[in-house]
């Protein structure tokens, strides 16, 4: 009885460690978060502070600003329908039109 219950945790843990090695191994799929800016924006700075301050608190979280002003950025607001700026992307689909009210805003749009 003693040696039944030992092989079951001796079982259990390695199942665990079995499932935290496969956890380690499989890549995690990256989050994007696009924010769309302008140089004269007031409030552009406030939505990629907080982009980059939420990336610092989740690996695998990766922000990058579009500014308008380039002709790269341009071209994407183009392709991505922006017609105002700040404007946040979470893996190219729309999540805030201007600022998130909040870092906790923004993560609950990366988590949903």
């Amino acid at each position: 009885m003693v040696e039944d219950e030992l092989a079951n945790i001796k079982k259990k843990k390695l199942e665990e460690l079995m499932k935290r090695q496969q956890e380690i191994l499989t890549p995690k799929p990256k989050t994007v978060i696009e924010v769309f800016t302008s140089p004269t924006c007031p409030h552009c700075p406030m939505a990629l502070s907080m982009a980059r301050e939420l990336a610092a608190q989740m690996p695998g979280l990766h922000v990058f600003e579009v500014s308008t002003a380039t002709p790269q950025g341009f071209a994407k607001a183009a392709l991505y329908g922006v017609k105002a700026v700040p404007m946040v992307f979470i893996n190219r689909k729309k999540a805030f039109t201007g600022a998130p009210p909040s870092i906790e805003a923004l993560r609950q749009a990366v988590k949903g």
